[in-house]
């Protein structure tokens, strides 16, 4: 026995010496509560790494995790799964004091089949299922008093039901073995409260079963002997007040269940935006005597389907904002701590997140977090595809799964499995055992009028959208990599949102399942394309849709993106809550100030900040914010709001340019030198820019005889779906001198296309192009210019950042002063720093730093979307018409150059549509007249700093 156990054991005795008169269950753990305080134990494996000795493992613990076994991911072939077993022993002591007491042993979660032996002699039948509680009785027919007791479980990977193991192995996730969760004993005197129901309404309404347990024999021909006579229950506040008058009910006999009932005036209810909870107190006695009690947290809420109108809670009408997310920790797999779970619930949430979905019922601690921070539940019997569990199997998991997580007012709907993993025997349970007799769903189908359709196509959407049932797709924008989430959201958003129908929708997924696997040197693994699919990383790392996601579903909207004219502090403002004012709610403004382009530090500093209360603008009201700003603020380069909470958590923060954009400081000139020659080469300063004779374009750039980068420029790059578009390239150029400049103009003799260099004293070149009109619709349009991207190190930019948008993810970033060094990651196979590649918008100003010490600025109109260098997406093959994966989650891009400006932002995918299929952004359009714009370059020495991450 350890001496952790032993400590535990006499904490134990102590504090129930105290109790006899009123004996409360108590909790005698055998392993830790999670991976940060979990227990050894002695474990044999029977295959695979360290396998056939004796060794220790921590419980709770997946022993791949420990070096035990192989790996599998579900879509493995069946034939070549690892089907080890593990056999974990340890032991406990039991008190004599506990003749007298009700003890079972405990498993909150055990992958996949798991079956006990006691002092060598097995007991009670085995459990098939990972995820949901299970327990032993024990007693005198399998336990010793007085003495140790040796435990051995056996746990089966693979168990030996074939239905099980399709169910919660062949799915489209990691599988794992071992006791993942916690194990304990449960000692209860004779006589306990086993559990209870709870169904508290919104107006007050309050119903209770009470499901006693009396552990003492009935004896036939024997005078009946009470040993409890009634059972009383007190509802409370979580601070131990009472509320209202106390519940009362006679027992005879024993009983199976009690129902309580009463009514409390004017609750306070529970739902997202004001998450209230309360406790029953439930009591049994004897005369005056308390023989045992339980306290259980709920809430007064109100939750319904209306068939063919939507779903309500507490009478108003619901729109579920929602992600699913599997219990998973990229270092401990499905074991997981506390701490851990409650900080993935308030990551869900500040992304205005309301719901979240799981294929694995999640830990208790999850349950309490979402009961606590206002995340809606939706809770699921296991099973991916078809075929379905089987009966017997399946009732004894959907009971736990209601037994276990009924009382908790986050759970509002039951999933009946997932994607044809329906056992239509067991709907009934869900209906027989829930006293709040939730709506059970069908994910990925139509059942009890709740439409789940999973993964529409913009055009299936709006078909969907005109009813006649409420439609809540269960899973829809699937992410992969870069694809899916935020991109396309802003279509499909606006139209669910302006149907009757639509109830909301669920994401796929929250975070990539990459698991650092401990046989590949600890490697994080996605397996392949399957688990990079999150719009947070592994360890929460937050991606761009992160960002567009809570833009869009924030409580607190502020569209304009950029101050109208005339701006002076004033700014339209909705507010989308179902219950909060605005009022109830504070903002803080902060005056940002942007430095040089070239200068040696970059920092924006705070010029001038302020904080407010919220207008009284009631929830689906509009109205204006107006923000007290000082005389000169508009002195300052960026505008920061921020909208908090009631409870003062950030809910969204917005980001204006206040100024014009910054330009470099110039603080002499210099001559401008022709030479002809092939190329053509303008210097000023320690600056020489070539161009071509042929054809007038810009060839490269020197600083002190070290290469900038640039070169080949202004290109036209446009396409369709299909195919780049070829377009003519006769140019013919003219050189002249106006002023101190020096001016190189082109003209295409087969269009009419222009371009204009002006190289000026002040160490510019500025180009000015109007490139003729492409009367097709395009995928993607930009003028653009070689980058070197070997020779680049850094940039740094004002701008949105630190995201980079598509056409059909523009919300999300921010405005600022930004900048990152040179990476070539793919979002999903990389993790922790920003893409260096991709479109930036709203650029201001960028600056590129090569290794060679030169930089190059390019000085952007306001409003500028800035391409940089080809992004680069998961190495696989992309074949549109036999796969699906990466191959969708791909964007339309110039297959040439590497600095752009674009005039058309190409869309991106999901993983199982191309973004053509995915709205309006999404889709290839027509650019009405010339392609215009202006840009102007600066070549210098860049500063020693750059490159070191966001500047905000």
């Amino acid at each position: 026995m350890t001496c952790r156990f032993l400590t535990k054991l006499c904490g134990f005795l102590t504090l129930t010496t105290g109790l006899m008169a009123a004996d409360s269950a108590e909790r005698i753990y055998l392993s830790g509560k999670g991976p940060s305080d979990a227990v050894e134990w002695d474990f044999l494996c029977s295959a695979g790494r360290r396998s056939g000795e004796w060794a220790k493992i921590p419980v709770p613990s997946n022993w791949e995790q420990q070096g035990f076994g192989n790996y599998n991911y579900g879509h493995d072939d069946p034939a070549t799964k690892h089907d080890e077993t593990g056999t974990y022993r340890t032991q406990f002591m039991v008190p004599l004091a506990w003749k007298d007491k009700h003890v079972r042993l405990v498993f909150e979660g055990s992958m996949t089949q798991t079956s006990i032996r006691i002092n060598g002699k097995p007991v009670g039948f085995p459990n098939y299922g990972a995820y949901v509680p299970f327990r032993f009785n024990l007693d005198k027919t399998n336990i010793q008093y007085g003495k140790k007791n040796t435990l051995e479980v056996l746990v089966r990977k693979k168990p030996d039901n074939e239905s099980l193991d399709m169910a919660e192995r062949a799915a489209d996730y990691w599988v794992f073995g071992g006791i993942h969760r916690p194990v304990y004993l449960e000692v209860q005197p004779k006589e306990f409260v086993h559990r209870v129901a709870i169904d508290a309404r919104a107006d007050g309404a309050f119903r209770m079963d009470v499901f006693p347990q009396v552990n003492h024999p009935t004896k036939f021909r024997e005078e009946t002997k009470t040993y409890i006579d009634q059972v009383v229950a007190q509802i409370q506040t979580l601070e131990g007040e009472d509320v209202g008058e106390p519940m009362r009910a006679e027992i005879r006999g024993g009983a199976g269940r009690v129902r309580l009932a009463t009514t409390i005036a004017r609750p306070a209810t529970w739902s997202p935006e004001r998450p209230r909870l309360y406790q029953v107190r439930v009591r049994l006695l004897k005369g005056d005597e308390i023989i045992s009690e339980k306290t259980e947290r709920f809430g007064f809420r109100t939750f319904e389907h209306r068939p063919g109108d939507g779903l309500y809670l507490n009478g108003g009408k619901l729109l579920i904002q929602g992600v699913n997310r599997n219990t998973f920790n990229p270092d401990t797999a499905r074991a997981v701590n506390a701490a851990d779970e409650w900080n993935e619930a308030r990551a869900i949430k500040a992304m205005n997140a309301n719901l979240v979905r799981s294929h694995l019922p999640p830990t208790p601690e999850f349950s309490r977090a979402c009961d606590e921070l206002g995340l809606m539940v939706i809770t699921e019997l296991t099973n991916w595809h078809d075929p379905v569990i089987d009966t017997p199997i399946a009732r004894n998991i959907a009971y736990e799964i209601v037994t276990t997580y009924q009382n908790h007012p986050s759970v509002i709907l039951w999933a009946n499995g997932n994607e044809n993993g329906f056992n239509l025997e067991i709907d009934e349970v869900y209906h027989l055992y829930d006293l709040q007799d939730r709506p059970v769903i069908h994910p990925w189908s139509l059942f009890e009028g709740i439409d789940t359709l999973h993964y529409p196509s913009y055009e299936t959407l709006l078909m969907k959208l005109k009813g006649p049932n409420v439609y809540l797709p269960t899973e829809f924008l699937h992410g992969l990599y870069d694809g899916g989430h935020g991109s396309a959201m802003e279509d499909y958003w606006a139209a669910i949102r302006q149907s009757p129908f639509g109830a909301g929708g669920v994401f796929w997924c929250w975070k990539d399942n990459a698991i650092r696997r401990t046989d590949l040197d600890g490697k994080l693994d996605t397996a392949g394309n399957m688990s990079a699919d999150g719009m947070v990383g592994p360890y929460g790392e937050k991606e761009a849709s992160y960002f567009t996601v809570r833009e869009i579903w924030s409580p607190v909207r502020i569209d304009p993106e950029s101050l109208p004219p005339g701006f002076s502090g004033s700014l339209p403002v909705e507010n989308r809550y179902h219950e909060t004012g605005l009022d109830e709610c504070s903002f803080t403004w902060r005056l940002l100030g942007t430095s040089d382009p070239f200068s040696g530090t970059a920092e924006a500093a705070v010029r001038a900040e302020g904080s407010m209360k919220g207008p009284d603008i009631a929830p689906g009201k509009s109205g204006t914010l107006d923000l007290t700003l000082p005389a000169d603020w508009r002195e300052s380069g960026v505008l920061e709001l921020t909208a908090l909470s009631p409870a003062g958590v950030e809910i969204m923060k917005w980001t204006w340019p206040v100024t014009p954009e910054t330009k470099a400081s110039s603080a002499t000139t210099a001559p401008v030198k022709q030479s002809g020659g092939n190329p053509y080469e303008v210097t000023v300063g320690n600056a020489v820019w070539s161009f071509s004779p042929e054809t007038g374009r810009l060839t490269g750039c020197t600083v002190d005889g070290k290469p900038a980068g640039i070169g080949n420029g202004p290109v036209l790059h446009a396409g369709s779906l299909e195919h780049a578009l070829k377009l003519p390239n006769t140019w013919k150029p003219s050189v002249s001198t106006r002023g101190d400049s020096v001016v190189i103009e082109s003209k295409n003799t087969s269009d009419g296309s222009t371009f204009k260099w002006t190289v000026s004293p002040d160490g510019s070149a500025a180009l000015e192009y109007a490139f003729a009109p492409i009367g097709e619709k395009l995928a993607y349009c930009a003028v653009g210019f070689d980058l070197d991207e070997s020779g680049l190190s850094a940039k740094r930019w004002l701008g949105d950042g630190p995201h980079r948008i598509w056409g059909n993810r523009l919300k999300g970033p921010q405005f600022g002063l930004w900048e990152n060094a040179y990476n070539d990651h793919a979002t999903g196979v990389q993790w922790g720093a920003p893409e260096f590649k991709g479109i930036f918008g709203n650029v201001e100003w960028m600056r590129l730093d090569m290794k060679s010490g030169a930089s190059l600025l390019a000085d952007t109109d306001a409003g500028t979307s800035l391409g940089v260098l080809r992004p680069k997406n998961a190495d696989e093959t992309r074949d549109e018409k036999n796969a699906i994966g990466p191959v969708r989650a791909w964007w339309h891009y110039p297959e040439s150059g590497g600095l752009f400006l674009f005039h058309k932002l190409p869309g991106v995918g999901t993983k199982f549509f191309n973004a053509r299929d995915l709205g309006p952004q999404s889709s290839p359009s027509d650019l009405p007249g010339p392609i215009r714009g202006h840009v102007s370059f600066r070549a210098g020495q860049g500063p020693p700093d750059s490159g070191k991450g966001a500047l905000r």
